[in-house]
């Protein structure tokens, strides 16, 4: 048997390279030193809690778990198992928010639901994302978020045009006060087609048949 040389000649090389690509890793600092200490076990815990004589119960707040760990209180714990069932997203940055939303119980704040984490996850990560992303020189229009939420109305008829092959068609964009925001018209070919179809359905009804619309 061969030794592949590409391979790394050590296990601790194989750490090395594999933390070397963990802490390059394109997400917050806060998130990859959060993630290294729970890799260490170094974590505030309830076990690391009780080991340095700061709580004598190391039962998980959540659930009643004896000995709460870091795997326990990321993975294992009930609440974080329904917020890991919902998630597709990146590891590092889920175990960072469900760590960040347990503390808010130690701290004397209430706790929120799974599903709301993960839509703080999720808009989070898309930040992040965005805020990576090679910027343009476009010019960016910043609108009034109460304008966006106003409702506008569209108005449309269309008219055949008599002695031509032609139809009429118009188009207007109404603003909630009746203002005009957009209007358009155009002329397109098509009348011969609409007076086929017009006589089809004369045809049809001067006969008593069934059809639908």
């Amino acid at each position: 048997m061969t030794l592949d040389k590409s391979l790394p000649s050590s296990a601790s090389d194989v750490f090395s390279t594999w933390w070397k690509q963990f802490w390059g890793l394109k997400i917050p600092k806060k998130i990859l030193h959060f993630a290294w200490r729970g890799f260490h076990e170094i974590l505030p815990t309830r076990i690391g809690l009780e080991k340095r004589k700061i709580v004598s119960n190391n039962s998980c707040e959540l659930c009643g778990f004896g000995g709460e760990s870091s795997a326990h209180a990321i993975f294992w714990c009930p609440f974080a198992q329904e917020i890991w069932k919902l998630l597709e997203l990146h590891f590092y940055m889920s175990a960072w928010a469900i760590w960040k939303e347990r503390n808010k119980v130690t701290h004397g704040q209430h706790l929120g639901q799974p599903q709301q984490i993960v839509n703080w996850i999720d808009n989070y990560y898309g930040t992040v994302v965005s805020a990576r992303e090679p910027k343009n020189n476009s010019k960016v229009v910043h609108k009034d978020p109460q304008e966006e939420q106003r409702h506008t109305i569209l108005m449309v008829d269309a008219v055949v045009l008599n002695n031509t092959s032609s139809v009429g068609l118009g188009a207007i964009i109404l603003s909630e006060d009746r203002r005009v925001r957009v209007a358009v018209c155009k002329s397109l070919k098509g009348a011969i087609i609409l007076s086929e179809d017009r006589r089809k359905f004369s045809w049809i009804t001067s006969r008593d048949l069934e059809f639908k619309i």
